[in-house]
């Protein structure tokens, strides 16, 4: 990983959202509104404010009003959206992604949850750890919900999909990744980027693992947007990346 400022950053929002849909109804998920903002909103808030300066947006599943609530967005970014006309998967949607962005490393993770970590740091620990990408990391009491993450010396030695109960490290959602991945590791047109890329062969390749200390929110489950409402906002002022209007 080299030492550049990260300026771009791949926003992963093409997906069918069907445990919101009777919530949100035909709303995609990561433009679900919290006090009164889309919920991307958010996120592209956090992005500007470390210094991300270009979010290339993946979309598929109604793919017009996800980008025109990405262009809704009041800031300063500059934004190209990738759409798919067949499914994918996550990792299909990212290497596609990652033949279209700049030269240099790139930020990657999902639209519909919000881990507002110092990218800074992030990418300086990924830095001096090496290894050809990073995936930040967070300490969580109970793994068993997520999936526990075996680290050691700062290298990823397994990523379980199931772990037993108790407190551990977790994937984070957000991936330092060289532009040129998909060449050096090439996959199928259509994968998945979790369970078939980095589950098996991040331990293999020598990923780094960055441990970040920073609330995280998923709004994938009905509940967990409930709790959006509230914690959101608390969140964002803590973290410094509040409301823009």
């Amino acid at each position: 990983m080299d030492g550049q400022r990260i300026s771009q950053a791949i926003i992963l929002a093409g997906g069918l959202g069907a445990r919101l849909r009777a919530v949100l109804g035909d709303v995609p998920k990561p433009l679900a509104p919290v006090r009164g903002l889309p919920f991307i909103h958010y996120v592209l808030r956090w992005l500007e404010l470390n210094g991300i300066e270009r979010v290339i947006g993946c979309t598929g599943h109604l793919a017009d009003q996800m980008e025109a609530g990405f262009c809704s967005y009041e800031g300063e970014l500059k934004m190209t959206f990738l759409r798919e006309e067949s499914p994918l998967g996550t990792g299909g949607a990212l290497y596609r992604a990652l033949r279209h962005a700049d030269r240099g490393c790139v930020l990657a993770l999902n639209g519909d949850t919000y881990f507002p970590a110092d990218l800074a740091l992030f990418q300086q620990q990924a830095a001096r750890l090496g290894g050809p990408f990073a995936i930040a990391l967070r300490r969580v009491p109970d793994t068993s919900r997520y999936g526990a993450v075996e680290l050691d010396g700062g290298r990823i030695l397994a990523m379980n999909e199931k772990a037993r109960v108790g407190p551990g490290l977790v994937n984070a959602g957000l991936y330092l990744l060289p532009d040129d991945l998909w060449e050096t590791t090439p996959m199928p047109a259509v994968f998945s980027w979790e369970m078939d890329l980095m589950q098996p062969m991040a331990p293999k390749l020598g990923a780094a693992g960055v441990i970040l200390d920073a609330p995280f929110l998923d709004i994938g489950t009905p509940e967990s947007y409930r709790e959006a409402e509230h914690v959101l906002p608390i969140m964002s002022r803590i973290t410094g990346t509040g409301s823009h209007r």
